[in-house]
Formats: C-alpha cells, structure tokens, sequence
C-alpha cells in the first residue's frame, strides 16, 4: 500500500504508528498461554511437529511452545527488536523481521501449521484481512491447519465497561486509576475513526490503552470468511477453552479462537 494510501486508511495509520514502536518487548515478554491455547498444543501436536509458521511471534509468548514442538519452525514479527529479542531466547527457530501483509517471501504449501495467535490479524482492515487469509491458504500444505484468534463482534456493547476500574487490590486501583484519563482520552480521540458494517465492525477497545483499532467478527462470520478462503473449521473455542457451536455468539468474550483445515 502507498504512503497516500495508508493516509486513507486511518487504521491502518493508528496501528502502524504503535508498531513502529521499539520499546514493546517487554510488555510482550510474558509465557502465559491462555487455555484454547493450551488445548490446541496438546490436540494439535502432530500437526505443530512439522513445518510450523508463526505471524507477529512478539517477544515470544508462545514461540517458546512451538519451537519446542515444529520440527522447522519459522516466525515473523514487524519489530526488529522482538524479533532480535527471540532470536536470542529461541536459537532454534528462524525469525526474520516481515509484515504479515507481505508473506510472498514464502512459496506455495511451505508449512504444516500456521499461527495467528493474540488476534494478530485484527490489525488490518476488511479487505486486506481477507487476502491475507488467501495467502495462508496458499502457504499451507494440503490439509495444513490454520490457528487463530480474533475479537468477537457480539462482545462490542460491552467495550465501555473496560474503563473501569476492574480489580480491589490497592495497588491496581491505584495503577488504573493512573492510567484512566489516557484511556479516556485516547478512547475519544479514535471514536470518529470506528466503522460499523453489517458484518464486522473496527473499533478502538483497551488495547494499549485504546491507542488502537481493531477488527471485529462474529463467529458464524467467521465461519463463513474462512470457507471463502478455502478453509474448514474445525472448532472454535471461548477463551475459557469452551467450544463455541454455530449460532452461539459468545456475547461474554472479547476474543474467539479458531482452528481451521485447508481444503
């Protein structure tokens, strides 16, 4: 895309100005793994043994997992200091610095296994979302699985309620109540730039202290986006790990997890 074009895109703007950032590492350098997660390390062991492709590695808070299990495993991430950062806490793995809106340095069916954890692809916008999700089924081999997450649509109403202050323990009142008139401040400054379609919506939610836009999906949109990519789901799980079956919007959870087959 062209810098007049990235001036059109105002997410596309908001997004690229944190990632440009260099002093995110270690806000990312964390292990914790969510349960959906967990499961599909566990269910998914066989396929994660192979060639294994990690978008948006960060400072490696599941690229640990994943080396330990791909037999080649490679990552990319848009920071040259996160991807520095793994290079030197996961030797094994392969790590360059890429966008994951340029994946044409990878060939046709070149991994088993790709991962999109932490709704990495919620950074771009509709149309771009989709291609992406064209070039992962280019990427993958026949009946590789494709491992995601995005935020859910029908959680939307309740953005609001991450203003407030959410924990009794002194000292996180006290850390939240430091960080209130940011998130307000940057909440009102990205309100104008929100888009609501019928089928996802961008908005601006406690990421980075509403510094950000993303993009919102419903499950049974979800669904569909990836058959018209040229994939099966397989199952999608809430962020408690429980399956979340076509029709059910999962209005509670902010971010869904998705595990899908090529076909």
């Amino acid at each position: 895309m062209s810098a007049d074009a990235t001036d059109t895109d105002p997410q596309r703007r908001i997004n690229d100005a944190l990632w440009s950032r260099e002093d995110l590492v270690s806000h990312y350098a964390d292990r914790t793994l969510r349960p959906p997660e967990v499961m599909a390390l566990i269910r998914r062991r066989e396929a994660l043994s192979g060639r294994v492709l990690e978008l948006g590695c960060g400072a490696g808070r599941l690229t640990g997992y994943l080396v330990e299990l791909a037999g080649a495993f490679h990552a990319i991430d848009v920071l040259p200091s996160m991807v520095e950062h793994c290079r030197r806490a996961y030797p094994a793995g392969t790590f360059a610095v890429g966008d994951l809106r340029d994946l044409s340095a990878h060939g046709d069916r070149s991994f088993d296994a790709i991962v999109a954890s932490y709704a990495v692809l919620d950074v771009l916008g509709d149309a771009e979302r989709r291609r992406v999700l064209g070039d992962l089924h280019r990427l993958l081999a026949e009946d590789g699985l494709l491992l995601m997450s995005t935020h859910n649509l029908a959680y939307a109403p309740r953005i609001r309620e991450q203003l407030r202050v959410r924990t009794r323990r002194p000292v996180g009142v006290l850390r939240e109540l430091v960080r209130l008139p940011r998130r307000i401040r940057n909440r009102r400054r990205l309100l104008p730039l929100q888009r609501v379609e019928p089928e996802y919506a961008i908005l601006t939610d406690e990421g980075h202290d509403f510094s950000v836009l993303h993009y919102y999906i419903g499950r049974d949109t979800q669904e569909r986006q990836l058959r018209e990519s040229g994939f099966e789901l397989l199952e999608c799980l809430d962020l408690d790990g429980r399956p979340v079956a076509a029709g059910d919007d999962a209005a509670s959870c902010p971010e869904l997890h998705y595990l899908a087959r090529r076909v």
